[in-house]
């Protein structure tokens, strides 16, 4: 009976590893490697922080209104800036047909907090830094060695943006989910410098 009850706690501990390993094998080895789900699907939940560090959900965030998502690599990422000042102008136009816009990256809520205040955005931003959301979209990829001390050598610190250490990212994309929770609009690269065109987004509102 001894030896069963052990075989036993030692199977649970295997399918429990194995249940780890296969949420980190939702991260992908490089951007190109990932598999971002694509329009028709229902936009999945995930977990994410407000800049005060409150959490929230994404299906709360919808609530049932037509929103855009946009995912971007964090506001130390000169192109991510800039397109969201692209998206700042064209914020107004999103609004006036009824749509919500909400932005998320992997900073911690403290550098999100820098971010909303630097670039006087006007939109939500929300802290991602477990990835949850970008897990959930296929959108997360693990940054090689060589990328992370590269970026530090132009003085940009991965972890101390999320204050994580699992040193990944998303992709950049933009999603627009209707009322009803669905995706009717996908848009990724895994070449984070081509951006959308805001005027695409407010095109394809429904």
């Amino acid at each position: 009976m001894v030896r069963t009850a052990i075989l036993f706690s030692f199977a649970a501990t295997l399918v429990l590893t194995s249940i780890t390993k296969g949420d980190e094998s939702s991260v992908a080895k490089s951007a190109q490697e990932t598999k971002p789900i694509e329009k028709g699907a229902q936009m999945p939940d995930a977990v994410v922080r407000d800049s005060s560090g409150k959490e929230t959900t994404l299906k709360d965030l919808s609530a049932g209104k037509t929103t855009v998502l946009v995912f971007f690599r964090g506001g130390w990422c000169p192109i991510c800036t800039r397109h969201t000042g692209q998206l700042i102008k064209a914020y107004p136009q999103i609004q006036s047909k009824g749509a919500q816009m909400v932005a998320i990256s992997p900073d911690s809520p403290e550098s999100t907090t820098s971010n909303l205040s630097k670039n006087s955005i006007p939109f939500p931003v929300y802290s991602d830094s477990d990835l949850n959301a970008a897990q959930a979209f296929g959108l997360a990829f693990r940054v090689d060695d060589a990328t992370v001390k590269k970026y530090k050598g132009f003085g940009i610190d991965l972890e101390s943006a999320s204050g994580r250490d699992h040193h990944a990212l998303p992709i950049p994309a933009v999603y627009i989910v209707d009322s009803t929770g669905k995706i009717v609009f996908a848009h990724s690269d895994p070449d984070y410098k081509n951006r959308l065109d805001p005027a695409s987004i407010v095109k394809n509102l429904p």
